[in-house]
């Protein structure tokens, strides 16, 4: 196998801002050059290089390497990743609403880009990860990260908004009207679409798209066999035409086409890679 993922869970007072902590060995045999199309999660990405050899993306229309440790904002289409050679990472992936609560930065200053961490945050960061890489064990990581992580919540003292409820109402919605959640929230619509794109960087709407297609490429990994039509009925379309449309927009591919490719995955199935 050329590539491995592990995904971890992180304490439950850091639930609410960080999705998962994972870990990565890409092109592990290295025998070329491998090409990946990444489907947006609706999450932002801290990644850690561990070793001197990093994935490359693209910025200004310029392939480049990727800092040492960067962060990949939110993107809403797939984008494309290539590896050289034998790269390890740890990573921590943020949710989009949590990651303002932690380092005091909107997830919308990042969207559709990657940017070296280290010249956005500052000194303390930079040591910070540089003990990360000095950990003998992706264990170790967890509990430095989650004790780094915990000192910013509390220095920063940001409360949690209703950005932070209506996101998380999303994720757990298959069928939502911003109407009815801007109601739930005791605000307006106008007022929630305008915050919400404020901190996370697009609309609810559209992020409420993104988790829900992520949803259906969860079942479709599952260890359920579902086909397409109970896939989408389960995640809220009554509509195939519309469920096509949204698969295609996000994952960049058919959903036909996709399940072709599920053994294919690069690791567990909320990771959103598929090999191009």
């Amino acid at each position: 196998m050329s590539n491995q993922v592990i995904e971890y869970s992180p304490c439950e007072r850091l639930q609410p801002f960080v999705e998962l902590y994972w870990e990565g060995s890409f092109n592990v045999n290295a025998t070329q050059r491998i090409s990946m199309q990444l489907i947006p999660n609706g999450c932002l990405e801290l990644i850690f290089h561990l070793n001197d050899l990093h994935c490359d993306l693209q910025k200004d229309d310029q392939w480049s390497q990727t800092p040492d440790y960067m962060i990949i904002g939110l993107f809403t289409n797939p984008y494309e990743i290539q590896f050289k050679n034998h790269v390890d990472v740890f990573a921590i992936r943020f949710k989009p609403e949590g990651i303002y609560n932690v380092f005091g930065v909107p997830a919308s200053e990042f969207k559709e880009r990657f940017e070296d961490m280290s010249m956005v945050i500052g000194q303390e960061f930079r040591d910070f990860s540089h003990r990360i890489k000095e950990e003998k064990n992706v264990l170790n990581m967890i509990k430095r990260a989650e004790g780094y992580l915990l000192r910013n919540l509390q220095s920063n003292k940001i409360d949690m908004s209703y950005i932070n409820q209506a996101a998380e109402l999303i994720r757990n919605s298959n069928v939502i009207k911003i109407d009815e959640l801007a109601n739930q929230l005791y605000i307006s619509k106008r007022q929630l679409e305008r915050e919400f794109k404020n901190k996370v960087g697009i609309s609810p709407k559209h992020y409420f798209r993104i988790t829900r297609i992520n949803e259906v490429i969860r079942c479709l990994n599952g260890y359920k066999k579902m086909d397409l039509t109970d896939v989408a009925y389960y995640c809220g379309y009554y509509d195939q035409a519309h469920f096509i449309h949204d698969f295609k927009t996000i994952a960049g591919i058919k959903p036909s086409i996709f399940k072709g490719k599920r053994g294919l995955l690069i690791g567990n199935s909320s990771l959103g890679f598929y090999d191009g």
